[in-house]
């Protein structure tokens, strides 16, 4: 982060200065006092299982260089005239809005074009393709993990520096309003919908609501700006920006699609059509899905002014982010995917298919584990998900959770059982565990199914990863 005045956080978070030197620097911003470093600025934020303010005490300890609150009755520990180098002290009305805010100044004073990824399914791997694409043409900062949310993102903004040229940053949602003002804070100047999809309906209610939460990043695009579409979605398709829009697709033919797909043997296969150009891609992961989220990234980078060969170099070479697709021999020569990191309706169908379109020639087991946040739409998504997985060529189904009880229904004369512990699941995998299986693992984030895969690889040991 590059110094800003202590006078412009103030001015930016609408905050009032209480204590300190206004003409002082902020040089860096912290939220976790584990990791604050000397010099910081600590906002004290507060969620529904944790409090900043309770943590002022160790921030200053620290030696903290400011502290931002938004409550009055908190314990500073030593008084501030005992202390000769107590922190500054700034309070706005919301600490969390005020990260927000602070952000959203800061990303303004840098003239480079961030690009915000947003959708149902896809926009990490998006974000990293088009983020090794950009990379081969100038420095380009990336959202790292999973900060995607009001509190991630500002903390991904603050990183911005002369050095960039770029910036990818991911928008994710669980409350309506959310993508709108994660816009609002990162200003981009293009974005990316992937897809719409059965995601979050505890408070979505539907998809439709999904689509009206996710278009909100076309609302906040400026007039100059442009949005990247999937044409093959039946939602996404139905939408007519006001801002330039680039569509791709497998199925329709727009400025940007897929041709001649070969998903086996070994990793897919396409010939990429853009704009009139053509050229080859073999991507480095499994999935019929990742094509959709290549062309997605080379759409942009296109009309970022990427030529051909840097966006084939730039999908060819990057990096999966872990449980995505990510591919382990074990040692009996069994094949591991762990796509543990998320699971809803559609993900997980396309999981499947494309895992099974990969290994024809091998016993393919799946193991699911529950898909959360379907609020009212859960047991009859799992009961569907039950239906579908009858008419796909799998050796064996193992399903992991109290919800996926719902999906053996479906699943009468089809080799599936269920299991509401992890040691029982594992037990029985271990049996199946030979040279000619592969075995696929799907589920929501909060079921950690990827605690049953690191089991497996301890008692089984790898060959590669």
């Amino acid at each position: 982060m590059d110094n800003i005045y202590i006078r412009e956080l103030v001015n930016a978070t609408r905050g009032e200065f209480m204590l300190g030197d206004p003409h002082g620097h902020v040089k860096n911003i912290s939220i976790d006092t584990r990791g604050i470093k000397k010099g910081d600025f600590f906002f004290a934020i507060s969620g529904k299982n944790f409090d900043g303010h309770n943590f002022l005490k160790q921030a200053i300890d620290k030696k903290a260089a400011g502290l931002v609150i938004s409550r009055s009755d908190v314990d500073f520990g030593t008084p501030a005239p005992v202390n000769p180098v107590f922190p500054a002290i700034i309070k706005v009305k919301d600490t969390t809005k005020a990260l927000g805010d602070l952000a959203g100044y800061y990303r303004k004073k840098w003239e480079i074009p961030v690009i915000a990824v947003t959708g149902s399914n896809g926009k990490t791997t998006t974000k990293e393709m088009l983020y090794s694409i950009l990379s081969k043409k100038g420095p380009t900062l990336s959202t790292v993990g999973n900060f995607n949310n009001q509190i991630g993102l500002p903390l991904t903004l603050f990183q911005i520096d002369s050095s960039h040229k770029y910036a990818v940053v991911e928008l994710g949602t669980s409350w309506p309003g959310e993508i709108e003002r994660l816009t609002e804070i990162a200003a981009p100047e293009a974005g990316i919908i992937t897809n719409i999809g059965a995601c979050h309906l505890e408070n979505f209610k539907n998809k439709e609501g999904v689509l009206k939460e996710k278009s909100s990043l076309i609302d906040g695009l400026p007039s100059g700006g442009f949005v990247v579409l999937n044409a093959d979605d039946q939602y996404l398709s139905r939408l007519n920006p006001q801002v330039e829009t680039i569509r791709y697709g497998i199925n329709t033919k727009t400025n940007v699609f897929a041709a001649d797909i070969k998903l086996w043997p070994g990793f897919p296969e396409f010939r990429l059509h853009l704009n009139g150009n053509v050229t080859d891609i073999k991507l480095p992961m499994y999935g019929k899905f990742n094509i959709y989220n290549a062309l997605a990234a080379a759409s942009c980078a296109w009309k970022l002014g990427m030529g051909m060969d840097i966006i084939k170099s730039g999908i060819e070479s990057f990096s999966l982010p872990k449980m995505r697709m990510e591919v382990t021999t074990l040692v009996s020569g069994a094949v591991v995917i762990n796509d543990a990191y998320n699971s809803n309706p559609f993900s997980v169908r396309e999981s499947v298919q494309s895992f099974i379109q990969a290994f024809p020639d091998k016993n393919k087991i799946v193991v699911l584990g529950d898909m959360l946040e379907l609020g009212s739409e859960a047991e009859a998504e799992h009961e569907k998900l039950g239906d579908f997985l009858a008419t796909q060529s799998l050796s064996q189904i193992f399903l992991y959770g109290p919800m996926m009880i719902k999906a053996i229904d479906g699943l009468k004369g089809v080799p599936a059982e269920h299991y509401l512990k992890k040691e029982d699941l594992e037990g029985e995998l271990d049996r199946h565990l030979v040279s000619d299986t592969v075995v696929l693992f799907k589920a929501s984030r909060g079921m950690h199914l990827e605690e049953v895969v690191e089991n497996i690889f301890g008692r089984h040991g790898i060959m590669d990863r």
